[in-house]
């Protein structure tokens, strides 16, 4: 029973990667261009966590954000925030195609990426992404320096399809956040049970780390949602909480 529940757990907790899984269409998704504006606002080390709209996934992880992420951003935000000494750095570097390019650090399927953000929630194509939140560390720069580069250090770590929080052998999204913190003796006690598994979903992630007043919002919550007139003809609405 225990493998069953294993095998159905990763198929809906790796179905967000997964086009063919999805469950529903939506017009009220953002397009990459409609959120890139908001870049400007965010600095490297800040974490985003969003929703997606399409996603069998959506059904399996509890609370409201379905994925996390750390922002690390354009090339001018990086080459502010992280020092040409990180060994990090060049790698970092060598993502940028050209000025325009945005990016991230995630714990996907395919292990622990350096990525673009406009491959989240398959923006580059058709968007699935629906809303999104933005916290930043209230720290000095050190501490956020520290947290890039213990994140960094798990770059190439397997997805954690077991959801073990007990260790850092395999890493799901929100608990490569968890690892790079504790490593800095940061501990966390907001978790949620699934199934047979304890974990630290998005959402806990960030119950726990506003608890412990460790971060303040810079985009509190952006969506869009459509109205329907009278003549069936919908209009979308922005609605933006800084």
């Amino acid at each position: 029973m225990a493998r069953i529940i294993t095998v159905i757990l990763c198929l809906l907790l790796t179905g967000c990667q997964r086009q063919e899984t999805q469950v529903s269409t939506s017009e009220d998704n953002f397009t990459y261009q409609e959120i890139e504006k908001y870049f400007k606002e965010f600095q490297t080390g800040d974490l985003i966590n969003i929703e997606n709209s399409h996603y069998i996934s959506n059904l399996a992880i509890p609370g409201r954000w379905k994925h996390t992420l750390i922002y690390l951003g354009t090339e001018a935000q990086v080459q502010k925030m992280i020092s040409k000494e990180s060994r990090y750095y060049q790698k970092i570097m060598e993502m940028y195609l050209d000025k325009d390019e945005v990016v991230v650090l995630d714990a996907n399927v395919g292990g622990v990426q350096l990525r673009y953000f406009k491959q989240m929630a398959n923006l580059k194509d058709e968007s699935y992404l629906k809303s999104m939140v933005c916290y930043r560390f209230v720290k000095e720069k050190e501490f956020i320096n520290q947290f890039i580069e213990n994140a960094l250090s798990y770059l190439h770590t397997p997805y954690d399809y077991e959801m073990d929080s007990t260790n850092d052998q395999k890493l799901y999204c929100s608990e490569l956040v968890v690892w790079s913190l504790k490593k800095m003796n940061i501990e966390f006690s907001q978790n949620t049970k699934l199934f047979q598994y304890t974990i630290i979903s998005p959402t806990d992630l960030i119950t726990d780390l506003k608890r412990q007043k460790m971060i303040k919002n810079i985009l509190k919550r952006i969506y869009k949602y459509v109205i329907l007139n009278r003549s069936e003809k919908s209009h979308r609405i922005f609605c933006v909480l800084f």
